[in-house]
């Protein structure tokens, strides 16, 4: 017996439990090269070589070896079930956009002969046009394949380089998760986490498209509302002409504790929070796109419809992020105007937020009025309160510049709506410990927060026995 086989022996002779507390600590390719000894060490180590999938599409010439690893599982099934992790990221150029088509994957006529029969084996109705596109190598129809395959999928994360086409991976995930008792696939019952991301905005490949004839992803995302266990869940949801779930029922994610959304406007907002009883985090990015005004996505913030929308997870809800942004589109100079309407004043009322960040436009709007007040509108119970300068650079020369007011509010002036609320914060929020600015860096060099003005932050958060934090962030441009 050679050297090799016997370490193997006396490694196989250690209990199993003891086998994977030392597989867990080694690299891919220290189990790659465990897995190469012989057939029964093989056996051991591939649960832990298969379970995580993580893929970064860097170059564009270079797609992901997704065709290698159906391959693999196409002769040993058994595999896809070790599988409990998928990561799959990538490009992120131009900005905001991911430039060109999506590459096609050929792929030879014996692997496409068993793609066909597993696609055909799930029954689903629209198996003819999957098969079709996996016949071109689409990437959507390829990774649409995998994730039907798997059926101990704990966590999945799509960045947007993968999910700029989506339609069979949304397809899939509506059969299976919409009508589970209709078609052979996965249930998804392990699924905890969910990110499903996609640029918004113009994607610089179809500059000419109306509102209208864009496509967008509303079917293919609303499907992870029906994941039986699902506790988290990340997901660009765009605004489609009409609302409907993809169900005869409503989906219930009671398990879902923490939901990122991303696009999905104030109108449509209510529609998904509905259904979250148990939301403990929410992340909203408000969202608008110059290029694709309609009757639901327009530069109006309706404040009193994101009141309603928030208020369907009031009594749980314990930490609220909201960002916005309405970049520059298309050919533009200017970033568009953007106006404030209704309140937030609902927020007072609820009891259980603890953490809170926001625009300071959402708060008290874009006119300068030392009046108003942050208590006005503040959650009473609030601990940490963030207050961010998002939407500072709007209506500085849009189209609606002569109607609506500038963004008005100088660093002066938010200090003192801090100094009126902090002159008495223990009787309208008691629970509170700490505040931050966060300003745009750039404004830093045309005299925002100036030294003296950096010093009465300090000295009132001093003052007050809160504490009261300047914090520079850099704009995603």
């Amino acid at each position: 017996m050679s050297s090799e086989h016997e370490a193997a022996s006396r490694i196989l002779s250690f209990p199993v439990e003891v086998l994977h507390l030392v597989f867990e600590l080694l690299s891919l390719t220290e189990l790659r090269a465990l897995s190469l000894v012989n057939k029964e060490l093989r056996t051991q180590v591939e649960p832990f070589l298969y379970a995580n999938i993580q893929w970064l599409w860097q170059e564009a010439p270079s797609p992901p070896p997704i065709t290698q690893l159906l391959r693999t599982i196409s002769c040993r099934p058994h595999l896809a079930a070790y599988i409990t992790n998928v990561y799959l990221d990538g490009m992120r150029i131009r900005g905001r956009n991911i430039a060109g088509s999506l590459y096609t994957i050929p792929i030879s006529n014996s692997e496409l002969t068993e793609y066909t029969a597993f696609v055909q084996g799930t029954g689903v109705p629209y198996s003819d046009r999957w098969i079709r596109e996996l016949h071109q190598g689409t990437i959507d129809a390829l990774l649409a394949l995998l994730v039907a395959q798997l059926s101990n999928l704990r966590s999945l994360y799509l960045g947007p380089i993968f999910t700029r086409e989506s339609r069979f991976v949304g397809m899939v995930l509506n059969s299976a998760l919409c009508r589970p008792k209709m078609y052979r696939l996965p249930t998804f019952q392990h699924l905890r986490d969910v990110s499903f991301h996609r640029v918004v905005g113009d994607d610089g490949t179809k500059p000419n498209l109306t509102p209208r004839d864009r496509s967008k992803n509303t079917a293919n995302v609303l499907p992870l509302f029906y994941l039986p266990n699902v506790q988290s869940m990340s997901v660009t949801v765009e605004n489609p002409d009409e609302f409907t779930w993809p169900a005869a029922h409503l989906p219930d994610p009671s398990k879902l504790t923490s939901l990122d959304l991303t696009a999905v406007r104030e109108a449509y907002l209510g529609n998904l929070l509905l259904v979250t009883p148990n939301l403990k985090t929410l992340r909203w990015a408000w969202y608008y796109d110059y290029g694709v005004e309609d009757d639901f996505v327009s530069p109006i913030v309706d404040l009193d419809g994101v009141a309603a929308a928030l208020s369907h997870v009031r009594s749980t809800l314990t930490d609220l992020t909201i960002t916005a942004d309405a970049p520059i589109g298309g050919n533009e100079q200017f970033y568009p105007a953007v106006k404030m309407e209704g309140s937030l004043h609902a927020l007072v009322d609820f009891d259980e937020l603890k953490r809170l960040q926001i625009p300071l436009a959402f708060l008290v709007g874009f006119v300068e009025d030392t009046t108003k007040r942050l208590q006005d509108v503040v959650p009473r119970n609030i601990e940490f309160l963030t207050i961010t300068d998002e939407l500072g650079l709007q209506n500085d020369g849009g189209e609606y510049n002569t109607e609506w007011p500038i963004y008005e509010w100088t660093d002066s002036a938010v200090l003192t709506l801090l100094r009126t609320w902090l002159r008495d914060w223990r009787s309208c929020t008691p629970h509170l410990r700490g505040i931050s600015i966060l300003f745009d860096y750039i404004e830093t060099n045309s005299g925002e927060w100036p030294p003296e003005l950096r010093h009465q932050v300090m000295e009132l958060g001093a003052q007050a026995g809160v504490s009261l934090d300047l914090v520079e962030w850099k704009r995603e441009w």
